[in-house]
């Protein structure tokens, strides 16, 4: 009889079986990165144009778009605002025509050498003459109207303008550049479109590929940590786990199940930390709330947080009783030191208040106004309680006289200029009522009292105080205005129209006495005149959306309407107008108008 034998089976021991896994595993991985490396080298060259060129060039261009369309802005500025070279605007076109565009221009040189289409780099060579060459006509203009009076010269501005006419130069030179940003940005951006969807087309290849491999993996694996989890794994997460929650400082729930190899030596150790963080913490609170008679026992010899913490306790002891004695000797010198200073405050108040008693004591209430001019307003906004603006009203028989000064300075020190300048017009008009020998003889006041010691060799002195403002004297039977003005101008409202009379630019008190002569310019009046003197707090206070000056062209606006009104509508108006652009913003000097109707 013949016995068989069944055949034997190949016996794979957990060796084999992990080594013939992970064999295969790192078949994959290998697998897996050649060719995840070979389309993350394609995918950063793409990326390497995108971020180098294409972003850049379409930030480029926009931001030179964006400097160019200012130009226009600021030269329809130039050409429509009457102003000096000065002034903001005129100063931010030419940085944008002499600094900002030119370096744009030059940054987008290197991108566009490594754009790959030869009539783009054309374009924006044609792009960089237009621009060249609207600059030029840019810059004709501003040799046209370089100054506040070259706007006056009809045939200047006729010129100018010209070129901003439809058909010329400058629509003609923006259509073109507009064109050639509008090509180039959409070149760039098409490009941009490709680039990413080409990044985006090798991310799904290597997507795919790498989840395909990755399920393999998966499954490996998971049949490998299977028998991994059994052995290890598990008593190290609970180790894991332990050492999570005393990293964070929270206290040990539950202690590690000790096992009979190495890992459960590892249990052993952590339960007793845990237990002697336990012990730490406990201490270290009844130390935080003041008890340092509580005991504490370190873990060992060598446990250095033990023995800091002992040792932070008995310094914490002796800080404390050092610290409230410290206390209470603070304590009392910040009372003494509040009453002095209180003291001090109150005196200080005391002051202003009295000076602003004596400054409300010169200025004519309501009724002296009254008696002066049937018809007057008066804005008046100190900034600091008292002021260095004040307002001055007076007769002499036939003869109507008012004036808005601005002295130096805000405050007290202004208040004691409103003071001196007061006295002095009311001693000089006794004498003299013509504007001009008013202001002469109150410049020659100022300088004997504010400068003793005369002018410089170059009529310049250390002394800067002194005074603007706007005289008028109005001869009520001829119905004659005359006006002089130290840097203060005049405005008169008739039917709806404007008139601006130019001040002197010399300020009362800057220049020695006979060296120079205010200038007295007279006009003819009638009947419903309004006649404005302010200085300049209303129209360099800032506020407005955009928090900028007021300004006087829209001053000179507001006077226009103000003139339809009644004397106590315009106070109102005026105040109203004045605190609306100012909003949040914080008074920067005192305000004054005065209003007249004749």
């Amino acid at each position: 009889m013949i016995h068989t034998s069944a055949p034997r089976k190949i016996q794979w021991g957990i060796g084999w079986r992990i080594s013939v896994g992970f064999g295969v595993f790192g078949l994959a991985v290998g697998a897996l990165f050649l060719i995840t490396r070979s389309t993350l080298e394609e995918s950063q060259q793409l990326s390497r144009y995108i971020d180098g060129v294409l972003t850049p060039s379409i930030q480029q261009l926009e931001a030179l778009d964006r400097s160019v369309s200012e130009t226009r802005i600021l030269i329809r500025h130039w050409l429509s605002v009457q102003s000096g070279p000065l002034d903001p605007e005129k100063v931010q076109l030419q940085r944008l025509m002499d600094e900002d565009i030119p370096q744009q221009v030059q940054t987008l040189l290197p991108l566009v050498a490594k754009w790959s289409d030869p009539a783009l780099q054309a374009q924006f060579d044609s792009l960089s003459r237009d621009i060249e060459h609207v600059f030029l006509v840019y810059r004709e203009i501003i040799r046209l109207l370089p100054t506040f009076q070259a706007y006056e010269d009809p045939i200047a501005m006729m010129d100018a303008e010209y070129y901003a006419l439809d058909g010329s130069s400058i629509p003609a030179f923006t259509e073109s550049i507009r064109r050639h940003m509008d090509a180039m940005s959409e070149a760039q951006t098409n490009a941009l479109r490709a680039s990413t969807a080409q990044m985006d087309s090798l991310g799904t290849q290597l997507q795919l590929y790498a989840g395909n491999v990755a399920l393999g993996i998966l499954i490996l694996g998971l049949i490998i940590a299977w028998w991994v989890t059994r052995s290890i794994v598990r008593p190290i997460g609970e180790l894991k786990r332990a050492l999570i929650y005393m990293g964070r400082g929270a206290p040990l729930k539950k202690k590690v199940e000790a096992t009979g190899d190495e890992i459960g030596e590892m249990a052993v150790a952590v339960n007793r930390l845990a237990d002697g963080l336990s012990r730490t913490r406990e201490f270290s609170l009844q130390v935080g709330q003041g008890q340092f008679e509580a005991e504490y026992t370190p873990l060992s010899e060598d446990d250095a947080l033990g023995q800091a913490i002992l040792k932070m306790r008995d310094d914490l002891a002796n800080n404390e009783r050092e610290m409230e004695a410290k206390v209470d000797q603070r304590t009392a010198e910040v009372k003494e030191q509040k009453a002095v200073v209180e003291s001090l405050y109150g005196d200080l108040r005391d002051s202003i208040d009295y000076a602003k008693r004596i400054q409300q004591a010169i200025l004519p209430s309501e009724n002296d106004r009254a008696k002066v001019f049937d018809s007057s307003a008066v804005f008046y906004q100190p900034r600091d309680g008292v002021s260095g603006d004040f307002y001055w009203f007076h007769s002499v028989g036939r003869v109507r006289m008012f004036s808005a000064i601005d002295c130096t300075g805000h405050g007290v020190p202004g208040a004691f200029m409103s003071l001196i300048g007061h006295h002095a017009l009311e001693r000089i008009t006794k004498v003299y009522t013509q504007p001009d020998r008013v202001l002469e003889q109150l410049n020659r006041s100022a300088c004997a009292l504010l400068r003793p010691g005369g002018f410089g060799e170059e009529g310049n002195d250390a002394v800067n105080d002194g005074m603007d403002l706007a005289f008028v004297s109005i001869d009520m039977e001829r119905m004659e205005l005359e006006y002089s003005g130290a840097n203060c101008p005049l405005y008169l409202v008739r039917k709806g129209m404007l008139q601006e009379l130019k001040p002197d630019k010399m300020a009362i008190a800057s220049f020695e006495p006979g060296t120079r002569q205010y200038q007295m310019q007279t006009l003819p009046l009638v009947s419903g005149d309004v006649i404005f003197a302010a200085t300049d707090g209303f129209p360099d206070q800032f506020g407005g959306p955009k928090g900028k000056k007021f300004m006087r062209k829209r001053f000179r606006e507001l006077l226009v309407h103000l003139a339809t009104l009644e004397s106590h509508e315009m106070e109102a108006a005026l105040a109203q107008a004045f605190h609306d652009w100012k909003g949040e913003e914080e008074q920067v000097d005192d305000v004054l108008v005065v209003g007249v109707r004749v």
